[in-house]
C-alpha cells in the first residue's frame, strides 16, 4: 500500500533541456533510423522540415533531466514495487535541432483496484506538458505508473 496518495494537480516536477544537434544524431542510431533528415538540415528540407527534426520518440530524453527518486518519493510511492503501464505521446509542433524543450509534470489521476495476482494496485496518470523556447506545447506526454500490491 502506498504510504500517501498524490493529489490530482500536484506538480512532480519541472525540468528543461536543449535538443542538441550530438544527442539526436545518438538517438537515431539507437533506434536504428538510418535517415539522413536527422543529420543533414539538406535532407530535412528536401523532406519539407523547418530544421534537422529530432524523431518521434525523442521526448524519452526527458527523462535524463529530471530526478526519477524524488518523483517516486513525492508521489509516495514503493519505487521497488512501481512499473510503467502505458506512455502516450501527443505532438503538437515539430521538434528540432535548436529547441529547447521546458517540461511540467502534474497528477492528472489516480485510481486504486484489485490485482488480479492479489493485492491493491495503485493507478497514477502523469501528463508532461513539453514547451519550446516560443511557449508552444510541442508535446503532451501521458504515462501511467502502477504501483503493484505488497
Amino acid at each position: 500500500m502506498s504510504r500517501r496518495t498524490p493529489d490530482v494537480g500536484t506538480v512532480v516536477d519541472e525540468f528543461s533541456f536543449p535538443v542538441d544537434e550530438s544527442k539526436v544524431r545518438e538517438f537515431a542510431l539507437a533506434i536504428k533510423d538510418p535517415s539522413p533528415r536527422y543529420i543533414d538540415p539538406a535532407a530535412a528540407a528536401a523532406e519539407g522540415h523547418d530544421g534537422v527534426p529530432a524523431p518521434l520518440t525523442f521526448a524519452v530524453v526527458a527523462a535524463h533531466h529530471r530526478d526519477a527518486a524524488a518523483a517516486v518519493d513525492l508521489l509516495g510511492l514503493d519505487i521497488s514495487r512501481v512499473v510503467v503501464g502505458e506512455v502516450a505521446w501527443l505532438y503538437e509542433q515539430p521538434v528540432h535541432v535548436g529547441d529547447r524543450l521546458d517540461g511540467r509534470r502534474v497528477v492528472a489521476d489516480v485510481k486504486s483496484r484489485e490485482g488480479t495476482r492479489g493485492g491493491r494496485m495503485t493507478l497514477v496518470t502523469l501528463e508532461t506538458e513539453l514547451r519550446n523556447q516560443r511557449g508552444e506545447l510541442a508535446i503532451l506526454q501521458r504515462e501511467v505508473l502502477i504501483e503493484t500490491g505488497a
